[in-house]
């Protein structure tokens, strides 16, 4: 059920038209990293593994997933004093991440490696699971059509990354989920595995 608070908070972003979150990356596997959406937490994730093309997905947020967006938004004052952001401390490199959000009355921008504010930082981190449940969904839909074998490997791992806080959206694996299980030409385990984390998924609504 979603909250009259939710509600209040998007008729205040009635004039919000894009926010964009990047992450740039000097090492790993990926070179970059970005999500847009507009005020219905509607957009598409790019990414870009080094040495491969580009991948683009268009993503509509569940319910519950757009309402924590627009509150961490909102705890920010929606990028208000962005150039205050950057911690003024020696921090390793943790990849760069550049926020823009688009509104009637102008832009607001942000950039920085690493904040001492908890509602920057709990931004990014909404937006870095996010990524990193899109990616992680990438690699399982190609495990479904080219390598098969894989796929308990693949569901594993977003089983380790639901326990660890870093799925951004779970709710939007459930239609890939339910694919698995009434696939027939999978092995049972991978079928069962599936479900299995399809009702942790619904549990923790």
């Amino acid at each position: 059920m979603i909250s009259v608070a939710f509600f209040l908070a998007v008729l205040r972003l009635t004039d919000f038209s894009s926010f964009t979150y990047c992450r740039e990356n000097s090492r790993g596997l990926y070179e970059l990293q970005c999500v847009q959406l507009d005020s219905t937490a509607k957009g598409e994730v790019k990414f870009k593994r080094r040495q491969a093309d580009s991948v683009n997905v268009m993503i509509q947020l569940s319910p519950a997933a757009q309402e924590r967006f627009i509150a961490a938004l909102e705890a920010t004052n929606y990028l208000a004093q962005g150039d205050t952001y950057e911690s003024g401390r020696k921090v390793a490199d943790l990849g760069r991440k550049r926020l823009t959000l688009e509104l009637p009355s102008g832009k607001r921008e942000a950039t920085f490696n690493y904040s001492d504010r908890k509602e920057v930082m709990d931004l990014a981190a909404f937006f870095d699971a996010l990524i990193n449940q899109e990616t992680i969904s990438f690699d399982l839909d190609n495990a479904i059509q080219f390598e098969r074998l894989s796929i308990p490997k693949r569901l594993e791992q977003i089983e380790n990354e639901l326990k660890a806080n870093r799925i951004g959206d779970p709710d939007r694996l459930i239609p890939m989920l339910e694919k698995i299980e009434a696939d027939q030409r999978l092995m049972n385990y991978a079928r069962t595995q599936a479900s299995k984390i399809k009702k942790q998924i619904q549990t923790r609504r």
